[in-house]
């Protein structure tokens, strides 16, 4: 059934240097023809962490604090759900964090461990479990994804904050892929990590906090400017930021599991200054969400106590002199790469389309919607992308989850 709601406007852009090219100047239309959720609804209660659609032609949902993959027709209808509450062999730990296929294997991946389904969708025919510590970077990864070869990349969990916070004189993080033993079979990738926490005040040497113009999207491998393909073949990167270059340039890569370049192509852009308004929005930003405003507080505090609060987080607070390029990537099922670009003065996203040679292909607007409470998050978090359709997220007024398909019209008009 196609729905009578409104439709999210698609502009195509033609800027300079390495992504100049001829496109259509009408703008691509991304009409949404399917929403799951509501405020009465049972079938999606938390928001989204991952989602894939299988061989079966299903859509395969993991959801927050939801011990269960949910399984949906894509026209919307609930079929079943994998996996119930437990920490037994075909039960999920707390909820599922990452969902994929590879082949004709469903994975579920939970709190420290990743389970292997072929033929019976309530007993696994593996269970991958590891800890490995990676004592240089204050972390240690547990099972996360599946890549195609059957090899892991981990899940990094922080357990020491004071060596993950100093990081700024070594940036690289290592993305590691792993046996399914936890052994180390190489590094696929070094991950740039300028500069990306806030001192955690409030227990200081503890957990340091994301900066918010590099925050980690909630649907994926949870890595900063990384994404895996849907089929689990290769992993997508900005591998580097040049602020410094003439002209300034980033790297956009495309390695395969085997170590294969198959894309490396340095993107021209114009680097966007942090406005002084920009910088007092995400300190008040970052300083309420701190302190609670944009979430159900447990306990119920004086507004002179938040207002304290608030200030020793505003105090921490700190801004580049420019906007990282890139906040977020996006593999496409179809080779094609989405990267959300600078955070903007008029609260609009601006997502950019690369085909698999690197080619600018277009630029889509979303100036409505929000994808989680925290509010420099994006718009619509996108999930499953491609030039025909998209796969994505947003929160209602009550904070109820929503999961929508959008059909791409890319029709030129003249």
């Amino acid at each position: 059934m196609r729905l009578l709601i409104p439709v999210i406007v698609l502009l195509l852009c033609t800027p300079g240097g390495v992504r100049a090219q001829a496109v259509c100047p009408a703008p691509w239309r991304l009409e949404e023809i399917l929403r799951i959720g509501s405020v009465e609804s049972t079938d999606l209660i938390r928001g989204v962490r991952d989602l894939a659609i299988g061989p079966d032609s299903a859509l395969y949902v993991a959801q927050a604090m939801v011990p269960a993959v949910t399984v949906f027709s894509l026209d919307g209808r609930p079929l079943r759900q994998i996996g119930r509450a437990g920490q037994g062999p075909g039960d999920i730990q707390f909820a599922a964090f990452g969902v994929g296929w590879v082949g004709d294997t469903l994975w579920v991946a939970d709190l420290d461990r990743i389970q292997l389904f072929t033929t019976n969708e309530r007993v696994p025919d593996e269970v991958i479990r590891f800890h490995v510590s990676v004592p240089e970077e204050g972390s240690t990864l547990t099972p996360g994804r599946m890549l195609a070869d059957g090899t892991i990349i981990g899940m990094r969990g922080i357990t020491d904050g004071t060596a993950w916070s100093s990081r700024g004189a070594d940036p690289g993080l290592a993305l590691l892929r792993l046996s399914q033993s936890g052994e180390v079979l190489d590094t696929i990738a070094i991950m740039d990590w300028p500069g990306n926490a806030i001192e955690n005040v409030r227990n200081p040497g503890d957990w340091p906090r994301v900066h918010p113009l590099r925050d980690l999207p909630l649907i994926g491998p949870k890595e900063p400017l990384t994404a895996i393909t849907p089929d689990g073949s290769a992993v997508v990167q900005i591998a580097k930021v040049h602020e410094d270059a003439t002209p300034p340039a980033f790297d956009l890569l495309v390695i395969s599991l085997r170590g294969d370049t198959l894309l490396n192509r340095a993107v021209e852009y114009e680097p966007r200054e942090i406005t002084r308004a920009m910088e007092r929005r995400l300190a008040d930003e970052y300083a309420g969400w701190m302190a609670g405003d944009y979430t159900s507080r447990p306990i119920q505090l004086l507004e002179s106590t938040l207002e304290r609060q608030r200030r020793v987080y505003r105090n921490a607070f700190w801004v580049p002199e420019y906007h990282p390029p890139v906040r977020q990537v996006v593999a496409g099922t179809d080779g094609t790469i989405w990267l959300l670009r600078e955070m903007r003065e008029d609260h609009v996203d601006v997502w950019e389309i690369y085909g698999a040679g690197g080619t600018l292909e277009g630029r889509v607007e979303v100036g409505e919607g929000r994808s989680t409470a925290k509010p420099w998050m994006p718009r619509l978090g996108i999930g499953i992308a491609s030039r025909d359709e998209v796969w994505g997220t947003t929160r209602g007024e009550y904070d109820e989850p929503y999961l929508h398909r959008y059909r791409v019209d890319r029709t030129c008009a003249p």
